[in-house]
């Protein structure tokens, strides 16, 4: 008999939505005044924010608390500015992972004049002390390499970030680094069964007690992004 792990799904249909002339933000999960209308949020993952840009705007974020952020360019490449002005461009294929200390104000700009992008903002809270030096980019390329996770894990992160496409019906397995952890999946494109859940296009799962996930890619060119939190 196939024992099914813990599990709370996030549908994408129920996500709060905010909304300007110059970007849209599809919220996930509660996030500062807006409150989602999932009942259920993922400890310590408390922002999983997919936000569309316009042409050379930009927008101001407060991260709340103490947190490590990470940015994912999906469409179109993105500049982040930290609170002393500093710049760093995120291209696609790209992954920056910054620790930022409570209240930091950080901008989120647009390079191109006419182009809409689209971009993941995630915050992950740092419940233990956090790794204040983290400021790291990681480069992947998911149509050279398909079929296959990518693990991006920051040194003396309390988290890991695997990404990958794959071909229609093609199946895979993550083995979870501990049983407790809490594996988060969020599927950008597509969709997939994970762990005999049925998950289409911005669609999430939490999943914890287990020790691997399994999952299979149910259209072509499917990509599912895995978060694992080490508690």
């Amino acid at each position: 008999m196939i024992q099914q792990a813990l599990a709370t799904i996030f549908l994408s249909d129920n996500r709060k939505i905010r909304r300007s002339d110059q970007y849209q933000s599809l919220s996930t999960f509660s996030s500062g005044a807006e409150q989602s209308t999932h009942e259920f949020t993922s400890p310590g993952l408390y922002a999983l924010d997919d936000v569309e840009l316009a042409g050379a705007a930009f927008i101001d974020v407060e991260i709340e608390k103490t947190s490590y952020l990470i940015l994912l360019a999906v469409t179109g490449d993105l500049i982040y500015t930290d609170a002393v002005g500093k710049k760093a461009w995120i291209n696609v294929g790209e992954l920056k992972i910054i620790s930022l200390p409570a209240s930091s104000g950080i901008r989120l700009t647009n390079p191109f004049p006419n182009d809409i992008i689209n971009f993941l903002q995630i915050c992950i809270s740092a419940d233990r002390q956090m790794n204040q030096n983290i400021n790291a980019l990681f480069n992947f390329d998911l149509n050279k390499k398909q079929n296959d996770l990518k693990e991006m894990y920051p040194l003396f992160a309390p988290f890991s970030i695997s990404i990958g496409r794959f071909k229609g019906r093609k199946e895979g397995i993550y083995p979870v680094r501990s049983k407790k952890s809490r594996l988060f999946a969020f599927i950008i494109t597509g969709a997939f069964e994970f762990e005999n859940r049925l998950l289409h296009m911005r669609d999430g799962l939490e999943v914890s007690g287990i020790e691997e996930a399994q999952f299979e890619a149910l259209s072509e060119g499917a990509i599912l992004l895995l978060i694992e939190r080490f508690i």
